[in-house]
């Protein structure tokens, strides 16, 4: 997948290169829920089938994303998306109108040939333009169009805003459920300051992307993806670990039965059950034997997850 840090980024690319026919969608695309995910089956099917490129343009609005950027592009490209373009929200794209936006973005930078939009999309300047909106300008400018209504899931609509709320409220279940997946937290392993290998519990320490927004502090049972498609189980704590006057926000993950040298190397720990609140312990000893229960009941809720290696 080719990734784009802005329109006019890809408008050199593509000005060098040549420009393609795309299929593509657009949104904020901060974390891709499944509703999301339909618009992108949508234009990586229509892609293959017309040999098209699949391309999504993600609008940079919100500085604190559910996915980090590079999770985002690791997600789109693991679904087939071939271009990914991140788009700030700039004074100019906010004043860009409906029509100029379908014209300049969708038809001279993009030459769209298919266009898969959500029936409650919204866009340009002051929201002018909707669903209706793009079908008209399709026949107009002789590209294809499909609107998508997305099913209410449990009586709601899926929105990033519904996940943000369970993301929010530690609820990993929900956020699951409206993701399609387990909750994500990639990073490169760093070095610590090594407590847990004193105490018998080694950690591996993610630092993630200032942009990502985390559920609340606390332990999580987990599953984490390792280099070479090796996924193992484990434990999760996100914050700042009190009992050792960490100062930090970060992911510390002890896995079962894994004691390779990860340093260096990008992980994903996947979040799947929120176990307890992170909290200050009277000493290392008592540390260790709470995360000796945290260990034993991560053990029993993950036995009916996949760990492979």
């Amino acid at each position: 997948m080719k990734l784009f840090h802005s329109l006019e980024e890809y408008r050199e690319y593509a000005d060098a290169h040549g420009r393609e026919r795309t299929a593509l969608t657009f949104g904020k695309f901060d974390g891709i829920h499944i509703g999301h995910k339909k618009l992108i089956c949508q234009i990586t099917d229509h892609a293959r089938a017309l040999s098209l490129k699949s391309a999504v343009i993600a609008i940079e609005i919100n500085p604190n994303t559910i996915l980090s950027h590079e999770e985002r592009a690791d997600y789109l490209e693991s679904l087939g998306v071939d271009i990914l373009i991140e788009c700030p929200f700039t004074d100019k794209f906010r004043s860009t109108s409906a029509e100029d936006f379908i014209r300049g973005i969708l038809c001279d930078t993009m030459h769209a040939a298919f266009v898969c939009a959500a029936q409650d999309l919204s866009f340009g300047h002051d929201r002018q333009g909707d669903a209706a909106t793009l079908e008209q300008a399709g026949c107009r400018f002789c590209f294809q169009t499909k609107i998508l209504e997305m099913e209410p899931f449990h009586g709601m609509a899926v929105s990033s805003t519904r996940v943000r709320e369970a993301l929010k409220e530690g609820d990993m279940e929900l956020v699951r459920e409206l993701l399609g997946r387990p909750y994500p937290v990639m990073g490169t392993v760093r070095h610590g300051r090594h407590i847990g290998t004193g105490i018998g519990i080694p950690t591996v320490n993610v630092h993630p992307a200032p942009e990502k927004l985390l559920p609340p502090d606390g332990v999580y049972a987990s599953i984490t993806h390792l280099p070479g498609k090796v996924v193992k189980k484990g434990i999760t704590n996100i914050g700042v670990r009190p009992t050792v006057n960490g100062k930090t926000r970060k992911a510390e993950t002890t896995l079962f039965d894994y004691h390779e040298d990860l340093y260096g190397q990008t992980i994903t720990s996947e979040l799947l059950c929120f176990l307890r609140p992170e909290r200050k312990f009277s000493g290392l000893e008592s540390l260790k034997a709470q995360i000796e229960k945290d260990c034993e009941r991560a053990r029993e809720i993950l036995k009916s997850a996949p760990s492979r290696s």
